[in-house]
């Protein structure tokens, strides 16, 4: 069966992973000393830490569901010994997502060339896990990138309620891009979620290993140190 869509992790295969924490923390940092709760810089730090280990935990005992931003942040006041209203807790939720917005991540070498290159040609998502940040900002950053217009979909694990390697992100790209799983091609560069995702629905699997990592137990189809090199890919599967 021909290959008719390829999809995409985003982080570290479309665009760089870029570091939001001091941004986030010095905000809340802010806030909270202009409300009367004294704490510290790294009070704060080590609170936001320990909520990045609990959504994790979450995630692995769970079966991988999306640990969502109001969730941890509830987690960050606990910690702190900090009440707060709705209104200043909803306030903290969209300076935290949006704090990518502050300070954007460059798109990787090759993203554009390849991107150009498979336009027109076949039918091309997103599948990404989101942390903190939501869809609905990462969709923002990816018009402000100028490469949202490549995508016919974009599924993002805040608005599926689970992490990859979990089927129903997988499920949700295939259903919007009407195609079966025989007839993808998913690349990212994580073994643990984009690789075992993909092969557990029977989607050919394209590892983007840019340190030459070795492999492990989890196996891809193909892979590659260069997004381009997808291209080739391509063309001897069509």
């Amino acid at each position: 069966m021909r290959i008719r869509a390829v999809t995409f992790d985003l982080w570290n295969t479309l665009i760089s992973e870029g570091e939001y924490v001091d941004l986030r923390v010095r905000y809340l940092h802010n806030l909270l000393l202009q409300r009367g709760y004294i704490r510290t810089y790294e009070d704060v730090y080590e609170a936001y830490n320990s909520s990045h280990e609990y959504a994790h935990r979450v995630t692995m005992e769970e079966n991988n569901r999306h640990v969502p931003a109001e969730e941890r942040i509830d987690y960050i006041l606990r910690r702190l010994n900090v009440k707060l209203t709705p209104e200043i807790r909803a306030t903290i939720k969209r300076r935290f997502e949006e704090a990518i917005l502050e300070k954007p991540p460059p798109l990787l070498d090759g993203v554009e060339e390849t991107l150009n290159s498979l336009k027109g040609r076949y039918l091309m998502g997103i599948i990404s896990d989101t942390g903190i940040t939501p869809g609905r900002v990462m969709r923002r950053l990816l018009k402000r990138l100028q490469i949202l217009e490549f995508f016919d979909s974009t599924v993002f694990s805040d608005e599926v309620g689970f992490n990859k390697p979990h089927r129903v992100i997988f499920e949700r790209a295939l259903k919007e891009l009407g195609v079966k799983p025989q007839e993808v091609i998913h690349v990212g560069d994580l073994l643990q979620t984009d690789i075992a995702g993909a092969k557990s629905m029977g989607i050919t699997a394209v590892w983007l290993n840019r340190d030459n990592t070795p492999q492990g137990p989890i196996k891809p189809d193909y892979e590659i140190t260069a997004l381009p090199q997808l291209i080739n890919i391509l063309n001897r599967t069509a």
